[in-house]
């Protein structure tokens, strides 16, 4: 039986008690060539009148350490977002550090200007200060909970999709991430997870964000970019996957990126609905040529849905 994506989308809306638009990777240097696939994807978004009640952007929104090219790639953002009249909330990637290392190189005082840009809009959220690793914002039934890169404010070390160098200077140690674990394991709510990388299981997963692995149960499922959707280059084998697993975990993680077409094979984004009791669904649209790719709809596993007494015995 034929349907069509663009119906599921719009009869989605009708059910979603909260509807995302997710997009990472703009990474660009070239500002013209970025404005291009940024509009084009603002554009459509726009004429989807999705019912979006939030941006949420996964990092990598600049390249490179020239600042004169950095200022029109933050400037062409901040401008864009801001015609949409909707609350942002910014992951740091690791590209957003470029300039960060340059200034650590020549023994200058590390800044990361994109971060510096959205702490200074009232309507743009990130975390505390690019040395924190997450911030989150809640809804009376979930919390979303976003794992930033970030690095010293003295130079000393770095932790985006790894530790940099390798040195026990992090502050960060495992302990403080079982910590962030259970504190949100504890709160009984549903807790869905956006990062810059993937979780291992994921396409260019982090070093990093193995530290919260094994989720806890109620973590429903994590998003990410990094892993630029048909890099032949970066993304490895699986450079065409959007949905994956997550090591050790039952956890779906679903690739967002990315909105460059230089690297990956068209400016991509995605639509995050939140149904209540737990249940999500997820829109993957090519914003180039205005179609939907594929979506998934969550469902309750096994456990918490409850086993049919006649394999109940197979539990035993």
């Amino acid at each position: 039986m034929a349907f069509s994506l663009d119906e599921v989308f719009r009869n989605a809306r009708k059910d979603a008690q909260h509807r995302f638009w997710l997009f990472s990777d703009l990474q660009q240097s070239e500002p013209e060539r970025a404005e291009r696939y940024f509009k084009a994807a603002v554009a459509d978004f726009v004429q989807l009148d999705s019912g979006a009640e939030a941006i949420c952007s996964l990092g990598d929104a600049t390249e490179g350490a020239d600042p004169d090219k950095m200022k029109i790639m933050i400037d062409m953002q901040i401008r864009e977002l801001d015609a949409l009249r909707l609350p942002v909330y910014h992951c740091l990637g690791n590209h957003e550090f470029d300039y960060y290392r340059a200034l650590v190189q020549d023994g200058k005082t590390p800044r990361v200007p994109f971060f510096e840009a959205a702490k200074e809009k009232p309507d743009w959220h990130t975390a505390p200060s690019f040395s924190d690793f997450w911030f989150s914002r809640e809804y009376p039934e979930f919390t979303m909970l976003f794992l930033s890169g970030h690095a010293a404010a003295d130079g000393s070390w770095q932790a985006q999709h790894q530790i940099l160098p390798d040195t026990p200077e992090y502050p960060y140690t495992q302990e403080v991430w079982d910590r962030l674990k259970k504190r949100f394991a504890d709160t009984g709510k549903y807790v869905f997870t956006f990062a810059h990388c993937a979780f291992p299981g994921g396409n260019r997963p982090s070093e990093v964000l193995a530290r919260m692995l094994p989720l806890s149960k109620n973590f429903r499922a994590h998003f990410y970019g990094h892993a630029h959707v048909g890099d032949a280059r970066w993304a490895g084998e699986d450079l065409y996957r959007q949905i994956s697993g997550t090591l050790n975990s039952p956890v779906c993680q679903f690739n967002v990126s990315s909105l460059d077409h230089w690297r990956g094979t068209t400016v991509r984004s995605a639509f995050f609905d939140y149904y209540g009791d737990g249940e999500y669904g997820v829109f993957f649209r090519d914003h180039l040529n205005h179609r939907w790719e594929q979506c998934f709809f969550s469902a309750h596993d096994a456990a918490s849905a409850g086993i049919p007494e006649k394999f109940s015995q197979d539990r035993a």
